[in-house]
């Protein structure tokens, strides 16, 4: 029946439109095969051709994303197109299918592995800049933002989203993480400026466990940021109490961790 249609498309032009479909399932189902059989760039190409000869069909869209990543994934030297490729095709896929969250957890992935921030901001704009703005979107910019080093971006995005979502204990808990994995990396915060800082990130963590007393992330997170403090004190008296608190909040959460289990 195959054989049939195929020869069909060949000879009755009023099937263009469908013969265009059929060939590309046709194709994409070569690159089904040639992605199993470990040619990702090859396979790449089929899903490519399908897609323009039905840029309709989400699941080439999909397949045509998931193989470019893979193929940026194994040269990220030299693999931009790839990465141009595995971004339009996620997007596209997510255009026929804006529910699909598979889709988002790629697109978001090529973001942060390609280190395209710049079209991250692009894609999630319309999200954003909507009122009320989407909470979702901007927490994303957020873990983008901070996954591809852009500490000053990320930190203005959590913000943003704790400002259109004030009662969220995420928001809160994401902004005090952003803030504790600052002060970690970064040994050259010293005295009141890292002081200073860990009180920021204290505060947001009080307001999460304020909204979420049960979770237990936020106690971690305040232990840790406690101990960050204590690098910042001058005197032992000081750096004594940092700890005494760090091991307070350290024992709250194992605590909860236990009794979660």
């Amino acid at each position: 029946m195959r054989k049939l249609t195929a020869i069909a498309c060949l000879t009755i032009p009023i099937l263009v439109g469908g013969c265009d479909s059929l060939h590309a399932r046709m194709l994409a189902q070569q690159g089904v095969s040639l992605y199993r059989a470990g040619e990702i760039v090859k396979a790449a190409d089929r899903f490519g051709a399908a897609a323009k000869l039905d840029p309709a069909i989400a699941t080439i869209q999909l397949d045509l994303g998931f193989a470019n990543l893979a193929v940026y994934q194994n040269a990220p030297g030299t693999g931009t197109a790839a990465a141009e490729q595995a971004i339009g095709a996620f997007e596209k896929f997510l255009a026929l299918r804006p529910n699909e969250e598979r889709a988002k957890v790629y697109l978001i992935q090529t973001f942060v592995d390609t280190g395209r921030y710049d079209d991250a901001v692009a894609f999630f704009k319309p999200a954003v800049e909507k009122t009320p703005p989407d909470t979702e979107a901007l927490n994303t910019l957020g873990i983008i933002a901070s996954k591809t080093g852009k500490y000053d971006e990320a930190r203005s995005w959590y913000e943003k989203r704790i400002a259109a979502d004030p009662t969220s204990p995420e928001a809160r808990l994401a902004l005090g993480v952003l803030l504790w994995d600052h002060l970690h990396s970064s040994p050259e915060i010293v005295g009141a400026d890292r002081i200073a800082l860990a009180d920021v990130a204290l505060g947001h963590l009080a307001e999460s466990i304020k909204l979420a007393p049960k979770a237990p992330s936020a106690y971690m997170y305040t232990n840790l940021v406690y101990r960050e403090r204590a690098a910042g004190e001058v005197n032992d008296d000081g750096k004594r109490k940092d700890l005494e608190q760090a091991q307070k909040f350290f024992q709250q959460a194992m605590s909860m961790q236990k009794g979660h289990k």
